[in-house]
């Protein structure tokens, strides 16, 4: 027991009057202890230290009140935690520890031996708890094993709420041998690589265990490592695995009707109990897991989506919007929140089977989402790409409603336009591509601008120039091709992070084409003019493998465990590739063969039919996936298998050959629209009958873009109503957006008087510049009228 007085290291003396602690204090006249209540010694509990090692401990005094006492001398007591023995530390007037003892000066520690200590601070009789303090040999390696009480499991994980104990050893190389010096050392510390996996109780809380043992609790399906520290040194790794999920099924809950389908109005909503089970399936009596971390996800989130997309008590509720027509709505187990810390990722989908309690589970459910009154009048809004990025030349672009003014808000534009997509998930927000950079308005605010995702137009992989390809389901993610820049480039832009930075995907020597992303946002499939298909997940590293120079178009499954990709293996062919992996050889999950070059894609809701635009025709086939559970020890992608139809349905739509400029599967999967450049109509295919009509435009007009509503009784064709000398090869002289009604007024329960047909035609007119029907501003002289070519109905 020592009072504070000189001889101490310079550094350890800063250490403790920045503490405030015995050594300042006696500089002070404040009398007595101050009015101390309480004293707290840091390090507090127990620490480990070698023998010869040294360690600084410092004090503060508080009062009643927890304010901190200046000038009070502190003690600091050591005992001796080996029986008839001295205490294997010192500890000097200013807190310096000595795992042996100090000389004179307090400088040099010469070591001692092993043993346990004990060390308190004092005060007029106030004492601190006491640290325990365990000094042994150096730790030279920690070595990990599972304790097997009454014999080792008999499988090679730990289910969901599983414990299991293990213990670490320590060991020192003492004269050439490696001596286990593990009751010295005290209690380990342990962690885990991914933290999630497990969770740890120690005998602090399980006072059956020795200190240095730990109590694991499997928490979430992965993999991870086990470390156990000591006194600066840290184990090797040692695997663990809580069970992977082996199969996922589900089920329409709360709902009298059964199966895989169902019926809404819209803004009613379906509550959806997902059964998942771990790799331990087989052998833990077919219990499934009471908190799978789960992924939902939507084929069409205009019409039906999830408020919350994550959930670990297996069930959910979606929402019908008021946007009318057919989705597909599922769960799986996605990376990197479920199946955690497998490379490559080992993502799950559900499928179709049986539940543990024999009843049948689906791995998707199919949504028809319907109206009791007349559909919603949707509003679309137009752009123009008739700048072209002509320096100071801005443009405008309108909101389109039927209706005595159909012109609702104009916003200038400050960049071209060259592409315009909207949020799927939200009715806000405008996405709009352009060479010199992002931009995207939120159409709902009171008062609508543009905003830019950099106000610099370069460099490229700042502002993302470059046409926008395609937005995830969850409206955060937006794909853009950047075509300016060489090499080109794709940019992904995280519209659901304010501090992410754009991911930039360099392909020297490719341009994208098209892209997808899956249902659960997992991965993205690029297609290039090369005939490269690139995949890219936040969990893998960016992939890519030949496939096709004629590919056209991709998209997913309804359950999103495989993508079609059309114009694969041949021009003439539509293959499939499983989502987990695909470039692996499983990972190519066949073909089916087509009449001729299919250029867009459109899977029905009901999961099972596709649809593909093949001018002059239009494909139908099948294609069914079965998922293939994992396996206990299973850490590899498992492809579904998928069985493409035999023969493929060609029906010719009577209209020659033609280029689509836009097509859509709407109204539940029953319709199909096509607006093709020189068709001056919108084409109506009858999936089930395979009948084809079309609605003309008034004036036959040449169709530039169009946008369908999701039951397709509406479609917005940005068109020309007249070529420059009637020359459609010249520039255009007078167009408008045409709202088209698709159906007769039964059909729609729409008013009578509107029926089917283009009912409205809407040139745009500037009302500050003497009606101009030029939508640019500060053109060049001579220069063309700028009118509308770019069109997207917003999503109610």
């Amino acid at each position: 027991m020592h009072r504070c007085g000189s001889g101490f290291l310079l550094t350890l003396a800063i250490i403790f009057v920045i503490a405030f602690t015995g050594c300042l204090g006696k500089s002070s006249s404040n009398p007595g202890n101050g009015g101390v209540t309480s004293i707290t010694l840091s390090p507090s509990s127990r620490i480990s230290l070698d023998v010869g090692g040294t360690q600084v401990f410092s004090a503060s005094a508080k009062d009643a009140s927890g304010r901190t006492v200046l000038g009070v001398d502190i003690q600091f007591i050591v005992e001796s935690g080996n029986p008839n023995g001295a205490a294997p530390i010192s500890v000097a007037s200013n807190g310096a520890a000595c795992a042996g003892t100090w000389d004179a000066t307090a400088t040099m520690c010469t070591p001692g031996t092993p043993g346990i200590a004990y060390v308190r601070a004092v005060t007029s009789g106030v004492s601190s708890a006491q640290t325990t303090v365990y000094v042994h040999q150096h730790i030279d390696s920690i070595q990990i094993s599972r304790l097997d009480p009454q014999g080792p499991p008999p499988y090679d994980c730990f289910s969901q709420g599983q414990t299991w104990d293990y213990q670490a050893n320590a060991y020192s190389d003492i004269g050439g041998s490696n001596v286990d010096i593990t009751d010295t050392v005290g209690p380990m510390s342990w962690s885990s690589s991914n933290t999630v996996v497990t969770t740890f109780s120690t005998n602090a809380t399980v006072p059956t265990l020795q200190p240095n043992q730990v109590q694991t609790t499997a928490k979430v399906p992965g993999i991870t490592q086990l470390f156990a520290t000591a006194s600066g040194t840290t184990s090797s790794p040692y695997p663990y695995t809580t069970c992977l999920i082996q199969a996922i099924h589900l089920q329409i809950g709360g709902q009298a009707q059964g199966g895989n389908s169902i019926t809404l109005n819209n803004g009613g909503g379906v509550s959806i109990t997902a059964t998942a089970v771990d790799t331990l399936y087989h052998i833990a009596n077919s219990t499934a897991l009471t908190s799978p971390p789960l992924t939902w996800s939507t084929t069409n989130p205009e019409v039906i989506a999830f408020s919350n997309t994550t959930s670990t008590n297996g069930t959910n509720s979606a929402t019908a919007r008021a946007n009318l027509g057919g989705a597909t709505i599922t769960a799986s187990c996605t990376p990197p929140t479920c199946n955690v810390g497998v490379l490559p990722a080992l993502p799950v989908y559900a499928g179709d089977g049986l539940l543990p309690n024999g009843s049948m589970g689906y791995g998707a459910i199919s949504v028809d989402v319907t109206s009791t009154s007349k559909p919603p009048t949707y509003t679309a809004w137009a752009a123009t790409t008739g700048c072209q990025d002509a320096p100071g030349c801005s443009s405008a672009m309108f909101s389109v409603t039927p209706g005595a003014t159909p012109i609702g808000t104009t916003i200038s534009l400050p960049r071209t336009p060259n592409s315009m997509m909207f949020n799927h998930q939200s009715s806000a927000r405008v996405y709009l591509g352009t060479s010199q950079g992002l931009m995207y308005v939120d159409v709902t605010a009171a008062n609508p601008s543009v905003a830019e995702v950099s106000s610099l137009s370069t460099p490229c992989n700042v502002s993302l120039c470059g046409p926008v390809l395609t937005i995830s389901n969850d409206g955060k993610l937006v794909v853009v091709s950047d075509t300016v820049s060489t090499p080109n480039q794709v940019y992904i832009y995280n519209a659901g992070s304010s501090t992410s930075a754009p991911v930039d995907l360099i392909i020297p020597g490719e341009t994208a084409t098209a892209a997808a992303f899956s249902p659960d946002q997992l991965e993205l499939f690029i297609l290039t003019s090369t005939g490269r298909m690139y995949v890219y997940s936040t969990v893998n590293a960016l992939t890519s493998l030949p496939i096709a120079t004629s590919v056209t178009s991709v998209t997913f499954s309804a359950d999103g465990s495989f993508a079609y990709v059309a114009g694969t293996p041949t021009a003439a062919s539509i293959s499939g590739f499983a989502t987990c992996n695909p470039q692996l050889p499983q990972g190519d999950l066949g073909f089916v063969t087509t009449p001729g070059t299919p250029t867009q894609l459109l899977p029905s809701p009901d999961g099972r039919s596709v649809i593909a635009i093949d001018s002059p025709n239009i494909d139908i086939f099948t294609a069914t996936d079965t998922q293939n559970d994992l396996m206990d020890g299973q850490f590899a992608c498992n492809a579904p298998t998928v069985t493409f139809s035999n023969t493929v349905k060609s029906i010719n739509l009577g209209q020659g050959n033609f280029t689509p400029i836009y097509s859509q599967l709407v109204n539940d999967g029953a319709e199909v629209i096509v607006v093709a450049q020189n068709i001056p109509a919108v084409i109506l295919f009858n999936v089930s009958d395979g009948t084809t009509t079309s609605v003309q435009l008034v004036g036959n007009s040449y169709p530039l873009a169009a946008s369908a509503s999701t039951d397709g009784s509406q479609v917005y064709v940005a068109a020309c109503d007249e070529y420059t000398n009637n020359d459609p090869t010249k520039a255009c002289a007078v167009g408008s957006v045409h709202i088209v009604n698709t159906c007769a007024a039964l059909a729609c329960n729409i008013p009578p008087t509107l029926g089917q047909g283009d009912f409205q035609q809407v040139p745009f007119v500037n009302v500050n510049d003497n009606n101009s029907p030029n939508m640019c501003n500060n053109q060049a002289t001579n220069a063309p009228l700028c009118l509308p070519n770019l069109v997207a109905i917003k999503p109610q």
